[in-house]
C-alpha cells in the first residue's frame, strides 16, 4: 500500500511538471492560426487573381519576382508574371508534388509575424511549403529576413517553394497580428 501510494505521488509530480497552468497563453504562432477564409470557386468559373500593387515601386525594392500581388503589408512575388505560377516537377524527392519559387516581401510598416496557409480554389487540391516528399501545410515569417541588394530600410522577406499537384486557381491566406488578407493566383502545373 505504501509503495502504491509513493508511485501515485511521484506520476502525479510528473504530470504535474509537463501539464500547462488553465488559462496560460497561447504562443505567437497559434495566436495567428485564424480559421481559412478562402473562397470556393465552381469548375470552371474565372479565378479572380489578386493584381499587382501599384502603391509599391517594386523596381525599388528589387525581389525576385519583380513585383508582389494583393493587398499587403506581405506580398508574393510570383517571378514576374503577375499573378501566375509556372511550377516544375519534383527533381529532389520525386513525389507527386510540383513547385515554384515565390519571395515573400514583407514591407517595413509591419513588424510582426506571418503565417501563410493555402488552398486550390476551384477543386480539392492542396497547397504546400517547402519541405521533403511532402510539403509543409504552412509557411511561417519569422522576424527576421534574408537580405537582397538595394532592400529598402526596415523590410524583409523570405524565399520559398509553393507546392502543388496540380493546375488550377489558387488561394493563400496570409495572417498577421493585426490582418488577415486573401491573395489568389494561377497556377500551370506539368
Amino acid at each position: 500500500m505504501r509503495r502504491t501510494g509513493l508511485v501515485q505521488v511521484v506520476l502525479l509530480l510528473a504530470a504535474s511538471t509537463f501539464a500547462q497552468p488553465l488559462g496560460a497563453s497561447q504562443t505567437p504562432w497559434q495566436k495567428l492560426h485564424r480559421p481559412l477564409h478562402l473562397p470556393r470557386l465552381a469548375a470552371g468559373a474565372a479565378c479572380p487573381v489578386s493584381q499587382v500593387d501599384r502603391r509599391i515601386d517594386w523596381q525599388r525594392v528589387g525581389i525576385f519576382g519583380g513585383s508582389g500581388i494583393g493587398r499587403g503589408p506581405v506580398y508574393p512575388g510570383l517571378g514576374g508574371s503577375g499573378g501566375h505560377l509556372d511550377v516544375t516537377p519534383d527533381d529532389q524527392y520525386g513525389g507527386p508534388w510540383a513547385g515554384g519559387k515565390v519571395f515573400w516581401y514583407v514591407r517595413p510598416s509591419y513588424p510582426g509575424r506571418v503565417l501563410i496557409r493555402g488552398r486550390r480554389l476551384d477543386g480539392p487540391q492542396s497547397l504546400g511549403f517547402n519541405g521533403g516528399v511532402v510539403p509543409k501545410p504552412e509557411l511561417r515569417i519569422h522576424n527576421y529576413s534574408v537580405s537582397w541588394e538595394g532592400q529598402p530600410t526596415g523590410s524583409r522577406g523570405i524565399p520559398s517553394s509553393v507546392r502543388v499537384r496540380s493546375s488550377g486557381c489558387y488561394g493563400v491566406q496570409i495572417d498577421g497580428t493585426t490582418f488577415s488578407r486573401i491573395v489568389v493566383f494561377t497556377v500551370t502545373a506539368p
